[in-house]
C-alpha cells in the first residue's frame, strides 16, 4: 500500500508542475522549503541566455597591433574592422573594443559597471591542449547544443552527473528561504522552461512576456479565468490530478491537490496584483524585440518586489538566433542591436528605480564560436567572453586572461585531431567559478555552493571577483 501511495504522489507532483496557474503562468518543479540562514536583503539576479552559442568573439576585439593582427589572421573574412569598434581598456592588458553595433555594452564598461568574464565555459577542472587532445576529463558531448546547453546551466561536467539540478536552482532555493511564508516563487523564468532554475526544493514560474496575468475568479468555471486557447489544456491537467486523487484512495493526495490549487489561487492573484501595480511603462523599446520584451517583465517584478514580499529574486531569459553557421556578416547586426537594445533599456529602467546596486545581470551561451571561418559564418566553439553588469559590479575591467588569437603555436586552441589549428578556445575559466561568484554575491552558503556545483572543488579560484 504505501508503495502505490508513494507511486501516485510522484504522479501527483509531475502533474502539478505541468498545471498553468493561470493565463501566461506555470509553476515548474518541486515545492519551496525554508531555511534558516543570513540573507542579505533586496538582491535580483537576471541571467540572459543567448541560446545557440554566441561569437562573443565578435562582440568583444583585442587591440593594440600585435593582438589585432592575429585576431585579424584568424578570424579573416569575419573579422570586425578596426574603424568599428569603439575603443575601451583594462589596465592591466591594454587596449581592447566593443562592436559598435553595442555601445550600450561600452558604455557599462567604462562607467565601471560592466565586467568582461574572458573565455568561459564548461570544464570539469583546469584544461590543457594535452588533456583535450587525450581526453582527459573533458566535459560529455562538447560543441553539441543540447548537452551544452544542461551543462552549462547545471555546472555539471556530464549530463548524468550527481548534479542534476541547475545552479539558478539552488540560489532559488536559498532566495526561498530568504522570502519566508509568502505564498510565491522567488524564481521566474521569462524565456520558457529552463534546467537552469530547476531545483530539488523549490519551485519556479513560468511567465509569457506578451501575455497578460489574469486573476483565477474561480475554479468551479474554468472558463471564468482561462482564455479559451488555454482552456483545453487547463481542464486536462485538473481533471488528471482529480483522477490521481481518486485513484489513490488516500485523502493526504486529495489534500494536496486541493492544497496545489489554493496556492495557484493565491499566487496568481499576488501576481496579478503586483503586475498591474509595477506596468514600469517608462522601458522603452521597439516592440518587436523580444528579449527587451522579455527584460521587460523582469523589470516589472523586480519593482513590485516589496509588493510581493521577496526580499531576493532570480530570473531567467532567453536570446535565440545565436548559431551563425552561415551567413554570419548579414546575421550579427541584427542580434547586435537587439541585444544592445535589450540591456540598455533594461539598465536604464532599473537606474530610474534607483535599484542598481541591487540588480546584476549576467550573460551566458552554449558555447563559443570557431575563430576561423567555415567560408559563410562560424561553427561550434567552446571558450567564450560573457559579459555581467550592474550597480554591485566591479566593472571596467576584465576577468581572466584575453586568449591567444594566434593561428601559429597556440597552446589555447584546442587544434583538430591532426593537430591543426581549429579557433576552438580552450576555456580557462569555469562556468563553476562564473556562478559561485554570482552565487555568493546573493549570499548563498559554502556548503550549498559545493553541493550545487560538485566540480567547484577542483579549481583553486572560488570567486573570481567581480562583485562588491
Amino acid at each position: 500500500m504505501r508503495n502505490s501511495i508513494d507511486k501516485n504522489r510522484r504522479l501527483l507532483l509531475k502533474q502539478l508542475a505541468s498545471l498553468p496557474l493561470a493565463s501566461g503562468v506555470s509553476l515548474v518543479s518541486g515545492s519551496k522549503t525554508a531555511h534558516a540562514m543570513t540573507c542579505s536583503p533586496g538582491k535580483s539576479l537576471v541571467c540572459i541566455f543567448m541560446a545557440g552559442g554566441a561569437d562573443s568573439f565578435n562582440m568583444f576585439v583585442p587591440g593594440g597591433t600585435n593582438s589585432f593582427a592575429d585576431y585579424q589572421n584568424s578570424r579573416r573574412d569575419l573579422a570586425v574592422d578596426e574603424a568599428n569598434l569603439i575603443n575601451v581598456s583594462d589596465a592591466t592588458q591594454g587596449a581592447f573594443g566593443f562592436h559598435d553595433l553595442l555601445p550600450g555594452l561600452a558604455s557599462l564598461y567604462n562607467s565601471n559597471r560592466m565586467a568582461v568574464v574572458s573565455n568561459t565555459g564548461t570544464l570539469i577542472r583546469p584544461t590543457t591542449r594535452s588533456d583535450y587532445l587525450a581526453t582527459n576529463s573533458i566535459p560529455e558531448s562538447l560543441f553539441a547544443h543540447n548537452t551544452q546547453q544542461k551543462l552549462w546551466q547545471t555546472g555539471a561536467g556530464i549530463v548524468s552527473g550527481s548534479n542534476s539540478f541547475g545552479w539558478g536552482g539552488a540560489i532559488s532555493e536559498h532566495a526561498a528561504g530568504c522570502n519566508g511564508n509568502i505564498n510565491i516563487a522567488p524564481a521566474f523564468s521569462i524565456g520558457g522552461s529552463t534546467d537552469w532554475l530547476t531545483a530539488a526544493n523549490a519551485n519556479y514560474i513560468s511567465l509569457t512576456a506578451g501575455v497578460a496575468v489574469q486573476r483565477m475568479l474561480g475554479h468551479a468555471n474554468l472558463s471564468d479565468w482561462i482564455p479559451p486557447e488555454r482552456l483545453s489544456h487547463v481542464g486536462r491537467s485538473l481533471n488528471n490530478l482529480i483522477d490521481i486523487g481518486k485513484a489513490s484512495g488516500n485523502s493526504q493526495v486529495m489534500q494536496e491537490i486541493s492544497g496545489a490549487i489554493g496556492r495557484a489561487t493565491d499566487a496568481t492573484a499576488s501576481l496579478y496584483s503586483a503586475l498591474q501595480n509595477n506596468p514600469v511603462n517608462q522601458m522603452r523599446y521597439n516592440t518587436g524585440n523580444r528579449l527587451a520584451a522579455q527584460l521587460h517583465m523582469v523589470a516589472r517584478l523586480i519593482a513590485a518586489r516589496e509588493e510581493l514580499g521577496m526580499e531576493q529574486q532570480v530570473f531567467f531569459v532567453r536570446m535565440g538566433g545565436w548559431d551563425t553557421h552561415t551567413n554570419q556578416l548579414q546575421r550579427q547586426p541584427a542580434l547586435f542591436m537587439a541585444l544592445n537594445e535589450a540591456v540598455t533599456a533594461f539598465q536604464a529602467t532599473i537606474d530610474g528605480l534607483n535599484l542598481a546596486p541591487s540588480v546584476t545581470t549576467f550573460t551566458a551561451s552554449d558555447f563559443g564560436r570557431t575563430l576561423t571561418s567555415n567560408g559563410n559564418g562560424t561553427d561550434h566553439g567552446w571558450g567564450g567572453h560573457n559579459f555581467v553588469f550592474g550597480g554591485a559590479v566591479d566593472g571596467g575591467r576584465i576577468v581572466g586572461d584575453i586568449p591567444n588569437y594566434a593561428v601559429q603555436n597556440n597552446e589555447d586552441d584546442a587544434g583538430d585531431r591532426r593537430g591543426q589549428f581549429a579557433g576552438r578556445i580552450i576555456p580557462q575559466i569555469s562556468v563553476n567559478q562564473y556562478a559561485a561568484t554570482l552565487a555568493r554575491w546573493m549570499g548563498v552558503s559554502e556548503d550549498a555552493l559545493n553541493t550545487a556545483l560538485p566540480d567547484l572543488a577542483n579549481f583553486s579560484q572560488r570567486d573570481l571577483g567581480f562583485m562588491n
